[in-house]
């Protein structure tokens, strides 16, 4: 297939080094992708002949109107994909390569956009997801999933965008109860007591060799601190809150609403770095305050910005800080040198889709328009809405996996019409708006037959800028730009932008960045080595995650006194860091075998006597081995509480190690102790909230302990 572009360049929107976008058209060296007409996209990207063509029937959707074919066609292509996304059993399938329906992948879809684009299999989806225990399923995630993977609470985000799209009453009823038993098995679980942090791997980042280093395992992982994480938590509270106060239950939303205030504080106070004017992806230790990993993690940073954890100044720096390329803005940021593409040194629409919301929340014009750019490109290149793509060629060859019509691409795409350039935000009584149109982007623009709730709306949005100047309803002018969820039949909604930007400020663009690779140490008779990092500058030096010392060299004499974990970190010439080496324990332990042991579900509480010799703290750990599944799937991951001397002491975690390898032995994260002098009994027991998303296996082999001191 030859396509003639003619590049005259008079209508290009937008443009940087790697490709142009037009209004018909997008130009990416010497490939092109045109939209031939509203239903009809081709491209000849890397020599592919390539087509979309409209297959549904989507006349009774939105009709949107505007000059641009190109933007015609995407939207378009996304209407398309949702209708295609129907299964016959009336949910969403996650992908053409992915058959049903995962918690993560369906509830972020919604709130991008199926949940007035598809909404009746948008609740069928959420219903699929509530397990046997009523609790939402974690479904996917490292070492047997809940609770190294905590991010099901999306799904209460979602269930909750349902109701305000919808008012459907009968449906929050069936999902509060779900929101709140989960909320509550997490909030007794997952809560890190000495950051007040939730636990548990990045949201949606999910293999775990894609974003942490080596040597750590689920375990590790288990314990990690993630902004994205800790984001969707924060929200899942604020809206189980709100069900909770329309189901008469003050007691728990006054809970709920507790709990988001005083996470939304530790977020602040525990993950914002100053000197990188964003979020760290994970704070991550084995002791200690822990080692702050600070990788700019996309969806993280957008999620803070969209729920309201960055205040509006913190959000104007975080929206000038994030880094994109010129393909996208990645799902982290340097990246890994040494793992393929997928998580790692990619770009994700949706989470593009995301970021793009926050920049128009923040303000950011440039930012705006160039996320739109990325997911125009992506969408006309491989006429498609594919899954991801390489940050840094911008193509889908060379990702691990990859999908066509991937939902959460799909509803991204459709994000950009409703949620930015339409302005759309559903409230529990009104539909509002606060569209934010590129200055590239003026037009009149109109979108036909949406309906909302008892009424139908023919929206139109004149102008550009980020606030309205005038807004009609029915031709009348209001003061307030909103909808009520009380109107019925056919409406008209006219918006006239106020044609500027209150704020000038600007996107970050960086150029391709690999991080240095993780020095590997080892620690001898007081003398801390590693052997040399190609292009790193220099190395330092922590203990217990605090920098100690700056060097040259590939050694380091550690001091008699020191106490804690060991680390070592590479510097580039940039000062752009490596993941830290394996922590190396400065201290003493005492350590206990016994003959091995298997628990199961319903084994009796496992009982073990031990001694120390002075008060102090102490960390845990037992040696234990789980072959019930693969570290990477299933989901049946050990848990039980341990008790001190008939006390509650948290809880431990014995994530899968490889199935049906029970001879694969390893340490579970270690559990702070104050133990006074003398003898003690541990108690590892099962109790409610400790049951996993298998429910019927949880078990694990044991054959010793470990007591740092």
């Amino acid at each position: 297939m030859l396509l003639l572009c003619s590049c005259a360049g008079n209508d290009i929107i937008y443009k940087n080094a790697s490709y142009e976008w037009h209004e018909d058209r997008i130009v990416q060296g010497d490939y092109c992708a045109l939209a031939e007409s509203p239903y009809r996209i081709v491209s000849d990207f890397q020599g592919e002949n390539l087509v979309w063509e409209c297959i549904n029937d989507i006349s009774s959707k939105p009709a949107l109107s505007c000059v641009s074919p190109l933007e015609l066609a995407v939207y378009n292509m996304a209407v398309d994909g949702s209708i295609r996304a129907v299964e016959p059993d009336g949910t969403l399938r996650t992908g053409v390569l992915w058959g049903g329906v995962w918690t993560r992948d369906v509830s972020y879809s919604i709130l991008l956009g199926m949940s007035f684009a598809q909404p009746e299999a948008s609740m069928e989806s959420l219903k699929h997801k509530i397990g046997k225990h009523g609790q939402i399923i974690q479904d996917t995630g490292t070492g047997g999933a809940w609770p190294c993977s905590t991010d099901r609470q999306i799904w209460t985000v979602a269930a909750w965008e349902l109701y305000k799209v919808t008012g459907d009453m009968d449906w929050l009823a069936q999902v509060y109860p779900v929101a709140k038993k989960s909320l509550e098995v997490d909030m007794a679980s997952i809560y890190d007591p000495a950051t007040g942090l939730v636990r548990g791997e990045s949201s949606f980042i999910d293999w775990r060799e894609q974003s942490y280093p080596r040597w750590m395992e689920p375990s590790d992982i288990y314990a990690t601190l993630c902004i994205g994480t800790n984001a969707v938590h924060y929200e899942a509270l604020n809206c189980a809150a709100s069900m909770a106060a329309i189901m008469g239950d003050a007691e728990s939303a006054q809970k709920f609403s507790a709990k988001a205030e005083s996470l939304k504080q530790a977020i602040n106070e525990h993950l914002w770095m100053d000197d990188k004017s964003y979020y760290a992806q994970y704070l991550g230790s084995r002791r200690g305050e822990g080692f702050i990993y600070d990788k700019c993690e996309t969806l993280g940073q957008a999620l803070s910005v969209l729920y309201g954890i960055a205040d509006e100044s913190r959000s104007t720096v975080l929206s000038q800080s994030v880094p994109s390329v010129d393909f996208g803005t990645p799902v982290f940021y340097p990246w890994i040198p040494d793992i393929p593409p997928y998580h790692n040194r990619a770009v994700w629409p949706f989470v593009q889709a995301f970021w793009m919301e926050a920049s128009a929340k923040a303000g950011n014009e440039e930012g705006v328009l160039a996320a739109m750019g990325a997911l125009n490109r992506a969408a006309m290149m491989y006429a498609t809405n594919k899954e991801n793509y390489v940050a840094d060629t911008g193509d889908q060859n060379g990702t691990a996996l990859n999908s066509d019509n991937q939902l959460w691409s799909v509803a991204g795409a459709l994000s950009m019409t409703y949620k930015v350039l339409c302005g759309m935000s559903f409230e529990q009584d009104c539909l509002s708006f606060k569209p934010f149109v590129p200055r590239k982007l003026a037009a009149e623009r109109k979108l036909s037959g949406f309906a909302y709730r008892g009424s139908v709306l023919d929206i139109e949005v004149d102008g550009y800028g980020d606030s309205i100047k005038t807004f009609y309803l029915d031709g009348k002018q209001c003061s307030e730009h909103k909808v009520p969820a009380s109107l019925t039949g056919k409406h008209t909604v006219r918006i006239v932008m106020n044609d500027s930007f209150a704020k000038d400020i600007h996107a970050r663009f960086e150029n391709a960045c690999n991080a240095p690779l993780m020095p590997v140490a080892s620690l001898a008779s007081s003398l801390y080595t590693w052997k040399a990092v190609e292009d790193a500058a220099y190395y330092c030096i922590y203990l217990d995650g605090k920098m100690m010392a700056k060097t040259e060299d590939t050694s380091f004499a550690v001091p008699q006194d020191w106490k804690g974990d060991l680390q070592v970190v590479a510097f580039s010439a940039a000062d752009v860091p490596s993941f830290p080496s394996e922590p190396v324990y400065l201290g003493q332990n005492i350590s206990k075998g016994f003959r091995e042991i298997r628990l199961e579900k319903n084994s009796t509480p496992f009982k073990l006597k031990v001694s120390v010799e002075e008060d102090g703290t102490y960390w845990l750990s037992w040696n234990y081995a789980n072959g019930n599944g693969p570290i990477s799937t299933k989901s049946s991951c050990g848990i039980r509480n341990l008790y001190v001397d008939g006390k509650a002491a948290g809880q431990t975690v014995f994530p899968h190690r490889g199935k049906g390898d029970w001879n694969n032995w390893g340490w579970t994260y270690p559990v702070r102790l104050q133990l006074s002098k003398g003898e003690h009994e541990l108690m590892l027991r099962f109790d409610p909230e400790n049951e996993n998303m298998d429910i019927n296996k949880n078990a694990f082999a044991l054959k010793g302990l470990r007591l740092e001191y």
